[in-house]
């Protein structure tokens, strides 16, 4: 057993982890809610124990064996020996642990996940990129060493990690990734620039100039795997764009053209800065021309400053992640790349420091309005939509429904810019036995007090995934905003009557 089979299984695990998060998040959207069970959970748990295992081999090894195998500082105590980069990945599989009990209580007390941006999903992620981070400070530590002694497998396992960062990115974005229409010209280009600049700029400093755009198409050929795979299983895609590919190109760019002055500090604020702007420049045309979703110019021009510092800032963190990654790939001390030792520990202070004031600064808390009206709705007939987008699923996926004669719900949602549907739905194994119960079944709603009348819109009939055939009262409404209402429905049958209470919130993108 040596460093290389343990790195080995760590890229196993990350594909394993990486397909898990995609499928997480496709499955919120196909199948609606989710349990600690379910498979997208096993895969990225399964990836993170690949990566715990690998980074308790590392300590073990060097610990049993010698340290002489392993690149890059190794801190000892007693008998113990810590390889650097297999330690940090040690804390970031612990952090991915403990998000299993936090799982487990989460879905204890609030029941089954409604949206991605969750706790649990929060901490698995930040679990999951420092224990990349520190796969990548083990593989710059191993350049030259066993494997990694081939003049095209470093540079490549390198980027590959960097590849599974701006993964971890993409799966935080969330609805922005899968409904493009919820893009804000705010919020999502300072959630990008926060991020992506810093992994592009690491790359560029310690792998070389072009890096960023093998980054960029390695990254853009994974999610084109990731849509056939979840195309040929007929689950929600995500939108399949070279996102982050051509923004890359322009740091490359510059750090191809920049010689000498490639490890200045400047060139990496320089560098997340125009990233940042190329980004919201390409979005807004794209937001515009292909979704017809344009983005208003006095709200993308009045968040620009805020994105374009985030981006500089961010730039300027990759520069110093960079600069650690070079110094262990050379083998030359820290002190030597940051101009002292003082200058080196500063620059990482200063550097999670700002990770840590980036974090904070994206957390905004939703502001809720008054409970709807019915009015303010714009309540209209719908003659066709998917059935996992309807308010009354959340009722037809629970296991007491419709044995319960009354039954509490919860159902939450990002505000999208389509009609939505909120009629009742009755279900029946075949079609032939749904029309005819559907002819001994009457649907009741209330909206926050106020009674709707359902006699003017017809019944639209929409199969389930679960192979029942249900049948919708087709109203939708044509607008909603950030509130929580409370929705009362009815459904009256020979064998009884049952009454749905649900709580409805409607959250800003």
């Amino acid at each position: 057993m040596t460093p290389d089979h343990l790195l080995a299984l760590v890229f196993v695990g990350g594909g394993v982890g990486m397909f898990g998060l995609y499928l997480d998040t496709a499955w919120h959207r196909t199948l609606g809610r989710d349990t600690f069970w379910s498979l997208p959970h096993l895969l990225m748990y399964g990836g993170g124990m690949a990566a715990y295992a690998s980074a308790v081999g590392g300590i073990a090894l060097a610990s049993r064996f010698g340290s002489e195998a392993f690149g890059g500082p190794v801190l000892g105590r007693r008998r113990l020996r810590f390889p650097l980069g297999f330690t940090v990945a040690l804390v970031g599989t612990l952090v991915i642990i403990a998000a299993v009990p936090v799982d487990g209580w989460f879905h204890w007390t609030y029941g089954t996940d409604v949206l991605v941006w969750s706790w649990p999903h929060m901490q698995l992620l930040l679990g999951a990129a420092l224990a990349d981070v520190g796969i990548l400070l083990a593989l710059a530590a191993q350049r030259g060493r066993g494997w990694f002694g081939r003049p095209s497998v470093w540079p490549l396992a390198m980027t590959l990690v960097v590849v599974d960062l701006v993964q971890r990115v993409h799966y935080g974005l969330a609805h922005y990734t899968q409904v493009p229409e919820t893009r804000t010209p705010d919020f999502y280009p300072l959630l990008v620039a926060l991020s992506v600049p810093a992994l592009l700029v690491t790359a560029a400093r310690a792998i070389g100039p072009w890096a960023p755009v093998a980054v960029g198409l390695l990254f853009f050929g994974a999610a084109l795997l990731v849509d056939v795979t979840l195309s040929l299983i007929d689950f929600a895609r995500y939108t399949l764009t070279p996102v982050f590919a051509l923004p890359a190109l322009v740091v490359s760019t510059l750090y191809a053209v920049a010689g000498r002055a490639r490890d200045r500090a400047g060139l990496a604020l320089l560098a997340g800065a125009l990233f940042a702007a190329a980004f919201v420049t390409i979005e807004s045309v794209w937001m515009a021309r292909a979704l017809g979703h344009p983005w208003a110019d006095r709200a993308v021009l009045a968040a620009l400053p805020a994105t374009l510092g985030a981006g500089a800032l961010s730039g300027w963190v990759g520069w110093v992640l960079g600069g650690f990654a070079r110094a262990l790939a050379r083998e030359i001390s820290p002190a030597v790349v940051f101009g002292g030792r003082r200058r080196a520990r500063a620059a990482a202070a200063l550097a999670v420091a700002l990770v840590a004031a980036g974090s904070v600064s994206t957390y905004r808390p939703q502001r809720f309005g008054k409970p709807m009206t019915v009015a303010e709705m714009r309540l209209a007939p719908v003659e066709s939509f998917p059935a996992q987008e309807a308010i009354f699923w959340e009722v037809l996926i629970l296991d007491e429904w419709p044995a319960a004669g009354r039954i509490q719900a919860y159902s939450e949602g990002i505000i999208e810019p389509f009609p939505l549907p909120i009629g009742p739905a009755w279900c029946a194994e075949t079609p032939e036995r749904l029309d005819a119960e559907l002819s001994g079944v009457h649907f009741g709603l209330e909206i926050n007090g106020e009674r709707i009348d359902l006699a003017p819109y017809r019944v639209v009939r929409r199969p389930l995934r679960d192979g029942r055939h249900c049948g919708w009262v087709g109203v939708a409404a044509a607008f909603v905003r950030a509130s929580v209402n409370r929705f009362v429905y009815e459904v009256e049958r020979a064998e009884g009557r049952s009454s749905v209470e649900m709580t409805v919130v409607f959250k800003d993108p």
